[in-house]
């Protein structure tokens, strides 16, 4: 047996992405040093194999199968982007090891052979965005790397932007080596964002955070939130450092959740403040040790079948590997201060469950199998897409030349897998390119190709529509981008994107059109998937998971929004407060479980009751708010009345018992000092209180004076 054990780390040591990767090189030799100054691993000390990615993914991929076959490495450490640790993935499935993984990712892949300790979206990028619907923040910009994650993470922060009154008011995509930002800005300035989301990875962060401070517009503290950025590429900012935000799950200023002694060390040792990256760096192989340790192997399979719920304690707080090998994560919002740190402006409650694939994997929804897998097949299909973005902008750039050298479309279709077309409106000559009989499940040239022919494949709920926009473009002579289906000669149900120009004589009269078919099935496939799921998530965000309905946020914005209704078409509104009586004693003495199981009947009791304009939520506890558009107070009595009796004579029925309980209500309406959310539900909580106060199990209402004298006071006055 060797007296020491091989580790692996892999990341760039030299290139763009030497600058971010380097500290993570770091980190890990202090973890290692760590390990073994407190005797090693199974008493033998780690040694470290450092291996450089040189910023190449064929070349990560090349040296990760060097590590594990030339030097007998037990584990690797290592990557930065998504592109070199995907080019990575084959490498350890196929030699059976283990890659530990520290960057934040778009959590689309899941594989036996990786643990994901960097965040999901949801634990940063998700996080963020609300972090800053709250903040008040309503015009977003994205600026990021052409690449998976900033493409991805966009498609994200869309999405729960189309949920609210906010909106994505500009974008715009870089290569990694990009270092020149001044043509976006005169745009960016005129989309006027109130905060701009970036995600440029490496050095490029230090250009467009600097060029932002030449436009006054773009220079304003707390404008810019930074999610791949880290503090020591703000430390080599040589302006405007100050005020710039960043999301992460640590910063080294949280001394709470902070490992003081691996900051001093790594700060005297490396003369560098440590970040989220390079903290997990460090706290990875801490884990790693740890599981080895606690199973007396180093062998990768052994290591990899004890992964789920080991933890260790870390700079990162406790770090615990959940079943799908990712890891629990905080987040954190913070603005630099200038002095190399960061000031904490927000915080989670606590670590948040990771979810990759944005959930899907914790749902019940249909297709699920389905839904799983073209999620998989996104961050390819992501790339394809951004290939083809800039193919199609050079095919638009080339139109007029396109109609004099047909050969060039032919020369495109091979690079790009996109089916031509070109029609002679005066001579009626017309040419299909072989990739466009292919993509329509003909062999090429099997037919006189034809407009009616193209048609025909159009499933039968998309041809008229086809059909009426076509003609539409020609009579216009602006040309049609859309979205439709086919039906392929082998029945395969297809989606394709048209895009087509009209084309003009010397004259100014239409003579000719031309343009694209392409297929983009799994991307529409994608994106619907994607619909489905942040449907769920924001269904998991608005409602109160043990009874259904409305949680607290929701309802105050839900009821909020119908007030502002009745006051602008004067109608009534009323509203209850309602918690049961004595239902402390209820728990202590049957369990929390029959105390949900009671909270779940009388919720169910409410709903049979209410009509579907009127608004349930959870307030807190036993306590809900029901709210009541175009009702009066005689109305909202009547209804509190039916819902006291109903909830009485409702049992709650477990293994070994019946039980029943009472509530007590309070109604209140919109009026006099009672004129906003906050106002009505405090007149509806005194109210309450006055029902307690007075036998519980009845209805009491709060109006006239009393409602006056109630605006002033507490509920426990």
């Amino acid at each position: 047996m060797s007296t020491f054990i091989p580790i692996g780390i892999l990341h760039s040591q030299s290139g763009p992405m030497a600058i971010e990767e380097q500290p993570l090189v770091d980190a890990a030799l202090l973890a290692v040093d760590t390990i073994n100054d407190r005797g090693g691993v199974l008493g033998r000390e780690v040694r470290p194999v450092i291996a450089d990615g040189a910023s190449d993914d064929a070349t990560f991929a090349t040296e990760a199968q060097k590590l594990i076959r030339d030097h007998g490495v037990c584990a690797l450490f290592g990557c930065w982007t998504s592109s070199s640790r995907k080019a990575v993935l084959p490498v350890v499935e196929r030699e059976d090891s283990l890659l530990w993984y520290p960057v934040q990712y778009e959590g689309l892949e899941q594989s036996r052979n990786i643990v994901y300790t960097g965040s999901c979206m949801n634990q940063q990028i998700a996080p963020a965005v609300e972090w800053a619907l709250s903040m008040g923040r309503r015009r977003i910009a994205f600026v990021g790397s052409d690449y998976v994650f900033p493409r991805t993470a966009n498609k994200l922060v869309a999405s729960m932007l189309a949920a609210t009154d906010a909106r994505l008011v500009y974008e715009s995509y870089h290569p990694l080596t990009c270092r020149d930002f001044t043509s976006i800005l005169p745009s960016l300035r005129a989309s006027r964002p109130d905060l701009i989301i970036n995600t440029i990875n490496g050095i490029g962060n230090i250009s467009l955070l600097e060029q932002l401070q030449s436009v006054p517009e773009l220079a304003k503290p707390d404008l810019v939130c930074s999610l791949s950025c880290t503090e020591n590429l703000f430390s080599r900012l040589s302006k405007g450092a100050e005020g710039q935000l960043a999301c992460w799950g640590y910063f080294a200023s949280a001394d709470s959740r902070t490992d003081m002694d691996f900051v001093s060390r790594f700060r005297s040792e490396k003369d560098q403040i440590p970040s989220d990256p390079t903290a997990t760096a460090y706290s990875q192989i801490l884990l790693w040790a740890s599981i080895a340790s606690r199973i007396e192997s180093i062998v990768p399979a052994d290591v990899r079948a004890n992964l789920a719920g080991s933890a260790v304690e870390s700079p990162l707080g406790r770090l615990e590997i959940q079943d799908n090998q990712h890891v629990l994560r905080s987040a954190l919002i913070g603005r630099n201060n200038g002095q190399g740190q960061f000031d904490i402006l927000w915080q989670s409650d606590g670590p948040i469950p990771p979810l990759p694939w944005f959930g899907v994997t914790e749902t019940e929804l249909p297709y699920k199998e389905l839904i799983f897998q073209v999620l998989s097949d996104l961050p390819e299909d992501i790339t394809i897409q951004a290939r083809l973005e800039s193919e199609i902008a050079t095919r638009q750039e080339m139109a007029v030349a396109m109609a004099k050298n047909q050969s060039r479309l032919e020369e495109t279709e091979k690079i790009a897998r996109i089916g031509a077309f070109e029609r002679n409106l005066k001579t009626g000559e017309g040419y299909w390119s072989d990739m466009l009989f292919q993509l329509l499940g003909h062999a090429p040239g099997a037919f006189i190709p034809s407009l009616e022919a193209l048609e025909s494949h159009f499933v039968e709920e998309d041809r008229a529509d086809f059909h009426q926009t076509f003609y539409a473009s020609l009579i216009d002579g602006k040309g049609l981008d859309h979205q439709w289906r086919i039906q392929r000669a082998d029945g395969a149900i297809r989606y394709v994107q048209i895009h087509s120009a009209i084309l003009r004589d010397n004259e100014g009269n239409i003579d000719r059109y031309h343009g694209t078919v392409m297929d983009i099935t799994e991307r529409a496939l994608a994106e619907e998937a994607l619909r489905l799921s942040e449907r769920e998530m924001r269904l998991l965000a608005e409602t109160d998971g043990l009874t259904g309905i409305f949680n607290r946020r929701k309802f105050l914005e839900l009821t909020t929004r119908e007030i502002e209704r009745s006051k602008r078409y004067p109608s009534p509104f009323t509203l209850i407060m309602f918690d049961v009586d004595r239902f402390k004693a209820i728990n202590d003495t049957y369990g929390h479980n029959v105390g949900d199981l009671v909270l779940q009947n009388i919720v169910e009791c409410t709903r049979q009751l209410i009509r579907d304009v009127d608004i349930l939520g959870r307030i807190g506890g036993e306590e809900f708010a029901l709210a009541l558009p175009q009702t009066d107070l005689d109305g909202a009595g009547v209804l509190a009345e039916r819902i006291r009796s109903a909830v009485e004579e409702c049992e709650t029925i477990t293994h070994d018992t019946k039980l029943s309980c009472t509530i007590s209500l309070g109604v209140a309406e919109l009026k006099g000092c009672a004129e906003d959310v906050d106002s009505i539900l405090k007149a509806a909580d005194l109210a309450l209180y006055r029902a307690k106060n007075t036998g519980r199990n009845r209805v009491e209402f709060m109006v006239g004076s009393d409602l006056d004298v109630a605006c002033t006071l507490d509920p426990a006055t």
